[in-house]
């Protein structure tokens, strides 16, 4: 990390302006289950799989000096500081244990293995554990960055094994902080990021120090907050760009909301609240994640950018935010974040992502950032000079099956946050419970559990109504129930032993209006159906290359640069005509195959009119380099245009698009 929709749209608003919740005692509403304890079945099964064929089980043998050696070695040669290869290397580490857990994997599960006993065997006398050597400075900023990441990897395997030397290593080194970044030893850019790790600790172990620390760390922004990370500033009315990385926003707006699970403060999570409805306001796109122009937080746009940490992070601020106020609204975030943004940023294979993309994208090139600090950055690549974002795409869908189902902290119910297939087991006192989730959510409606129990196991289940859902329905053993919803959660109580739920979400296509910097009066429009936004896809031609990254890739790895086969055709909609008839719009489903982004099992068809001659810029003066914006909107179509039916795939199987649509001029006002 350097120095570094919103959509108007009626489902976004609601997730952005619900209630403040708070809570009135230490500790969270929700807990997740023990690392392992949900594995990836279906279509997320096979996308884990291809990670580990990809970049989650191979970035430490692609960069070994940056990636594979920080923390087991310390003899790394990277040509960046300790602090920067500590954060690459403990992102990439953090996203590995956490994928041989949940893909139950014995060779991945191995490999993390030997890097957690490597690590451990590096702490010293005092204490300190981490990337930095004795002879560098372990006062400077990174070096808490750097070790909270070493920590999140750390504590993931704890997690999963409870051995219970990986936590008093965790807490030695914990303690090391407390003693030499009392007072205004703190630094007030990456540092905090510690507060996450005291207060996962303080947690596991009741030491008060660690709570303290974590208070008197944000405490100190209030103070010295340079960088705009503090509970003050997350109480401001508003965002104001460039005054933060997209990336550092993420980790520290959370923070607040961390120390109330010590204190019981609420104030506190109606800061992190305020300072993600500030985000949300001014910052977000229409594909799930803030605008990272220039790595900062910026206003959206068409083309306007998101760099890749900003998805994993704010996945990981979700599922924390969840867990603390138990809201169900997070839940809908995460997809929205995962399957749109994430996933339209990364290859099908899993071998690369690209560093910064946009709604609407053209090309996918080494030239074709237009706000990135490096136009590398707009190509598809496994390893890049900054790393950062290549290792945290390790860890998001690894978090989101982690995160998938919850426990209630206080009696033990299990509320499902999000969906996917995917099978949680578990023990409750004495009882054994395997719940087993069968779906091809959001590309269908249907949601089906199997409940499976040693013993009766007489508890609630909690499941998430999506806010984009205005109809549903649940049945238990095939029967139709009154299952009450509140607060956007659908509770189903019964004495469990062998049984079966069904819930089916209706998912309607619908047109919604976006926030566009350049188009304020009439706005563009996006398509979504359920938790995905759908995209015009254009014809890709992916070009391998060696690419620029610091050790050259082996025989089978390459970066990409991604160009139309031909010219894109940019369409406009009509959209008095699809509010007047929106059956217009219509799904075209299919089975489903092994990977749901290589077939997409669900598209829409709707019509359209072609507008490329005059309300964008000519194709051959701009597709050499960047991707545009159009001219006007609404739009001229083109000469002769007729209305036409076009088919929409979702946004994550896409990597050159059209997501953001212009609206139809009217005849009478074209004519004129």
């Amino acid at each position: 990390m350097k120095r570094f929709l919103f959509a108007s749209l009626a489902v976004v608003l609601a997730l952005t302006t619900a209630a403040t919740s708070s809570v009135s005692a230490a500790g969270p509403k929700y807990e997740r289950l023990p690392l392992g304890s949900v594995v990836a079945d279906g279509w997320l099964h096979d996308q884990l799989a291809r990670s580990k064929a990809g970049m989650g089980g191979n970035l430490d043998v692609l960069e070994p000096e940056m990636i594979a050696k920080p923390y087991v070695t310390r003899d790394h040669a990277s040509t960046v500081s300790p602090g920067w290869s500590g954060e690459i290397s403990g992102e990439y580490w953090t996203g590995l244990v956490q994928l041989a857990y949940t893909l139950n994997d014995p060779e991945l599960i191995a490999k993390a293995e030997n890097w957690v006993r490597a690590s451990l065997a590096l702490q010293e006398e005092d204490g300190y554990l981490g990337s930095y050597r004795p002879t560098e400075n372990r006062a400077e900023d990174y070096c808490a960055w750097s070790a909270n990441w070493h920590f999140r990897a750390l504590l993931a395997y704890y997690d999963a094994t409870g051995d219970k030397t990986v936590l008093d290593a965790v807490h030695r080194c914990l303690l090391w902080f407390v003693e030499h970044w009392a007072g205004d030893a703190k630094t007030n850019y990456a540092g905090p990021t510690l507060i996450e790790s005291m207060i996962d600790v303080y947690l596991l172990t009741g030491d008060e120090r660690l709570g303290r620390m974590a208070l008197e760390y944000l405490d100190w922004l209030d103070e010295n907050d340079v960088y705009r990370h503090g509970r003050k500033s997350f109480e401001r009315q508003e965002l104001l760009y460039n005054e933060d990385h997209s990336v550092a926003y993420a980790e520290n707006v959370k923070h607040p909301a961390l120390v109330s699970l010590f204190n019981g403060d609420p104030s506190l999570v109606a800061a992190s609240e305020n300072g993600l409805k500030n985000v949300f306001d001014k910052a977000w796109q229409c594909t799930g994640g803030p605008v990272s122009n220039f790595e900062y937080d910026g206003p959206p746009g068409s083309n306007h950018e998101t760099e890749y940490c900003a998805y994993a992070t704010y996945v990981n601020t979700f599922w924390r935010m969840a867990t603390i106020v138990g809201d169900a609204k997070y839940g809908d975030l995460m997809e929205y974040t995962l399957f749109n943004g994430a996933q339209g940023a990364r290859k099908n294979d899993e071998r690369a992502i690209a560093y910064s993309t946009s709604p609407n994208q053209t090309l996918a090139t080494i030239e074709s950032a237009s706000f990135a600090c490096d136009p590398g950055y707009g190509a598809y690549a496994p390893c890049v000079y900054v790393a950062c974002c290549p290792a945290q795409s390790v860890r998001i869908y690894p978090e989101y099956v982690r995160s998938m189902f919850l426990r209630d902290a206080e009696d033990g119910s299990i509320a499902l946050l999000a969906y996917g297939p995917a099978t949680a087991t578990f023990k409750d006192g004495d009882v054994d419970v395997k719940i087993s989730e069968k779906t091809i959510y959001s590309f269908g409606e249907t949601i089906e559990l199997s409940v499976a129990c040693s013993d009766v196991w007489s508890k609630t289940l909690r499941l998430r109504k999506p806010t984009w859902c205005e109809k549903w329905s649940v049945s238990v053993d095939g029967e139709i129930i009154d299952a009450p919803e509140k607060d956007g959660w659908i509770s189903v109580t019964r004495d469990w032993k062998e049984n079966s739920v069904a819930a089916t979400f209706e998912a309607k296509p619908r047109v919604e209006a976006i926030k566009d910097v350049q188009f304020k009066d009439e706005p563009l429009r996006v398509v979504r159906c359920g938790a995905l936004l759908f995209a015009l896809q254009f014809d890709e031609d992916w070009r391998p290359w060696p690419g620029r990254p610091i050790t050259p890739l082996p025989e089978g790895w390459s970066w990409f640069d991604v160009v139309c086969k031909t010219p894109p055709t940019f369409y406009s909609l009509n959209v008095k005509e699809l509010a007047a008839n929106p059956d217009e719009i219509e799904k075209v489903v299919s089975e489903p195959t092994e990977n749901v982004w290589d077939a997409p099992p669900l598209r829409l068809t709707l019509p359209a009119t072609r507008s490329t001659l005059r309300a964008w810029p000519p194709y051959a003066k701009w597709n050499v380099r960047r991707t545009p914006t159009p001219y006007e909107n609404p739009a001229t179509p083109d000469d002769d245009a007729q209305v036409e039916r076009i088919e929409l795939v979702p946004f994550g199987c896409t990597a050159l698009r059209q997501a953001c649509f212009t609206v139809l001029k009217e005849a009478e006002e074209t004519a004129k």
